[in-house]
């Protein structure tokens, strides 16, 4: 019973030991990365109903990328065979929550881009305020200028009609002298004309009093229109600073808009392609198998509907010139001799040839080459899998 007993504690302590390993088992990196965008586009796209179908293909992958991990996880590494299945699954995951997440980022870059277009409005109505006080100034410099004009018509008018009263009065002066004799007969007109001199005397002050107000008002409404000059001039140089920073925001912010929608218009058109979409961190690869583009078994040439696909790839390079394009063809036959380095270079000089060739592709856009049964995808037993070419789309 003791020997029992000792059996049973030890294989408990077994267990505790077996547990604490696998609580410390850390998932790949390309597991963490998809479960990050997964986890990412589940935040962003909740409450967007039109996101929902494809969060969930994404959702689906990553379960199954991590139903594969956790059921061939031995002793805390996972099983080099279902390694590749694995890194497919979470690929995939990672992949569709890319995209989900790139489209979501072209929604909020319009609703971006509409506030931007509403600020320009704001901002060119303001300008138009500006432009409408810079008008009515100018106006009212104009209706300055007429009624100065006016002010020294009538001021000249005014030193006429004094300059005639002064002669009117001398002649009356004159005669006073000349009919001093007639003091007495003229006393009642003199009385009159005396009466007659001192009302034109004191309209001449009056005038004169006047045409002096008149003289400072004038002064007075000089200076007020430097000034206002001087401020619209102000104005004007603040208006045209500010619709030069506004430009260069916008101008920024569509530059940066139009990369963005570039990008997405270029992910898009790589899908319609046809293969698998495998996406990395600056570069989008699309894989066919090679059955797909050559004719078997030898594979010495490309095939009609390998031709077609080829040309495809060829149109999306010419669309978007900004990227070039690395092919690598891979091999895992039976025997390995017959898919060996060799033998997979001369595919990739078949594909290279009809890019460049017919395609009148510039060759340092192409690189091509073969990597032989060193990067295969899955396990052994899924040759036809692992036969295959890859185009790696990377941006110049």
């Amino acid at each position: 019973m003791k020997i029992i007993r000792i059996v049973f504690l030890l294989s408990l302590v077994s267990l505790v030991y077996i547990s604490a390993v696998f609580a410390e088992v850390q998932a790949p990196e390309f597991m963490v990365k998809a479960q990050s965008l997964v986890a990412d586009v589940n935040t962003k796209a909740a409450g967007l109903s039109e996101f929902s179908d494809a969060v969930l293909i994404g959702q689906n992958y990553l379960r199954r990328a991590e139903t594969e991990y956790k059921n061939n996880l031995s002793w805390g590494q996972l099983d080099v065979k279902a390694e590749s299945t694995v890194r497919y699954y979470a690929d995939m995951a990672a992949l569709q929550a890319s995209i989900v997440l790139s489209q979501i980022g072209k929604i909020d870059q319009e609703k971006e881009q509409l506030r931007l277009g509403g600020l320009i409005k704001e901002q060119q109505a303001k300008i138009k305020v500006f432009d409408d006080k810079v008008a009515a100034i100018a106006s009212l410099n104009v209706q300055l200028l007429e009624n100065k004009k006016q002010l020294e018509e009538r001021a000249a008018e005014n030193k006429n009609l004094v300059a005639a009263k002064k002669v009117e009065a001398d002649q009356l002066n004159a005669g006073i002298a000349a009919r001093d004799r007639e003091l007495e007969v003229r006393k009642s007109a003199l009385a009159t004309a005396e009466s007659r001199i001192e009302a034109l005397t004191a309209e001449v002050a009056s005038k004169q009093r006047d045409i002096s107000a008149l003289e400072l008002k004038l002064v007075n409404s000089g200076k007020s229109l430097d000034a206002a000059k001087v401020e619209a001039v102000r104005l004007n140089s603040e208006l045209k600073s500010l619709s030069a920073r506004n430009s260069a925001v916008v101008t920024q912010s569509q530059e940066e808009i139009q990369a963005l929608k570039r990008s997405q218009e270029f992910v898009a058109d790589a899908g319609q392609i046809g293969g698998t979409i495998k996406s990395g961190t600056d570069n989008m690869t699309v894989i066919f198998l090679r059955s797909a583009l050559f004719i078997a078994p030898k594979n010495k040439s490309v095939s009609p509907e390998g031709e077609k696909k080829l040309q495809l790839v060829l149109d999306l390079l010419n669309k978007y010139p900004e990227f070039n394009v690395k092919i690598s063809v891979h091999g895992f036959g039976t025997p390995s001799k017959n898919e060996n380095a060799a033998a997979t270079e001369r595919m990739a000089k078949l594909v290279h040839a009809y890019l460049i060739e017919k395609g009148g592709l510039v060759s340092d856009r192409v690189e091509a080459s073969g990597a032989g049964t060193a990067e295969p995808l899955y396990a052994k037993n899924n040759s036809e899998g692992n036969k295959r070419v890859e185009f790696a789309f990377v941006k110049k």
